[in-house]
């Protein structure tokens, strides 16, 4: 069984379609479309509405804290401000998936959860060109009227250097045109990703178009954690890994915050306590904005049935179907040759 994971997604896009690989995908509906064109033999996790499989980690523009200015937390309002989330639904997806407030995924074991925070979160979905310039400009920063970028009173370009791994690009590319529209020179820097691992995990980056909140799927704490204060290591420290990426990768500490964390992380499943402190903590990442929110993910996953079959399509439910997680082993045990 092939499934390639590094290297460039064309290439491997046309293995699937070639017969070379067995698992894969693109990243919206229609690339899928054309790969089932070539071959009849492929399939996908679903062809009805809504398309894809939500991934349980939502994509996220993160920022270091430790970084000026991007350490002022009206600075990091200004990045959000300036991000269109549902451009970026409407032209990476396709119009699949929705728009994320916060690091939660869409998932129904989350809607209480999220019910409870979405008068707290609803601002941080906000587009709004006017606040990020007027926020940049409360700052000391001046529209250069040459270069349509804003620079401080030394005449210093207002940049934000990001960098990604290969198949975060679509994604990135949409907030970097975003926020050039509204002055801020922000440059992506594609990094092959071991490179791009070491650099976020040491704090060694200025913002990263990654995942850094993944983890909550049945209840709030467990991505909410990863923002505690324990886990923001020196800057050139390997970090605390968890799903790809690093725990609080920016380094933002709030004491206040990991206090409830604390108090959260001891109580058992199920007790309603949770919810509140949840609330207070919520109230406080979103005033701070240590990550920028953007989109939940869906996955356009196809499956090659040339050489073997029973994949876990939405129909056939036994287990998750990305490829490259633990639990792949089920999936190994439950495929069948097709001749």
């Amino acid at each position: 069984i092939h499934r390639p994971w590094v290297g460039d997604q064309a290439t491997a896009q046309q293995m699937l379609a070639n017969n070379e690989s067995d698992i894969g995908g693109g990243n919206n509906p229609s690339t899928n479309d054309a790969l089932m064109a070539q071959n009849a033999n492929l399939v996908p996790y679903t062809d009805q509405p809504p398309l894809g499989w939500i991934d349980p980690c939502p994509r996220m523009l993160t920022i270091n804290s430790t970084v000026a200015p991007w350490d002022n937390k009206e600075m990091r309002w200004a990045l959000s401000y300036a991000i269109n989330r549902q451009q970026i639904v409407d032209v990476v997806n396709e119009g699949a998936g929705a728009t994320s407030d916060f690091i939660f995924p869409d998932y129904q074991a989350m809607k209480p959860f999220q019910d409870a925070i979405a008068d707290i979160i609803a601002p941080i979905g906000e587009f709004n060109q006017d606040k990020s310039r007027e926020l940049i400009e409360k700052n000391g920063y001046t529209l250069d009227s040459g270069s349509g970028k804003y620079v401080d009173a030394s005449g210093n370009t207002l940049t934000l250097d990001i960098v990604l791994p290969p198949f975060m690009e679509p994604w990135a590319r949409m907030v970097v045109q975003q926020l050039n529209d509204v002055g801020i020179d922000a440059v992506l820097r594609i990094l092959e990703w071991g490179v791009f691992r070491d650099q976020t995990g040491r704090g060694q980056f200025t913002a990263a178009t990654d995942w850094d909140g993944c983890g909550s799927v049945i209840e709030p704490w467990f991505g909410m954690q990863r923002y505690h204060k324990k886990w923001s290591n020196p800057i050139g420290t390997p970090g605390t890994e968890y799903v790809d990426n690093t725990n609080n990768a920016g380094r933002w500490v709030n004491d206040e915050y990991s206090a409830l964390i604390d108090e959260m992380g001891a109580l058992p499943l199920g007790d309603p306590q949770v919810v509140d402190l949840m609330k207070q903590a919520v109230t406080i990442w979103a005033d701070e904005l240590p990550d920028i929110p953007l989109v939940q993910t869906p996955v356009f996953i196809l499956f090659n049935t040339t050489y073997w079959t029973n994949w876990p399509t939405k129909e056939n439910n036994y287990i998750q179907p990305p490829s490259h997680w633990e639990h792949f082993l089920r999936q190994l045990v439950e495929l069948k040759p097709a001749q």
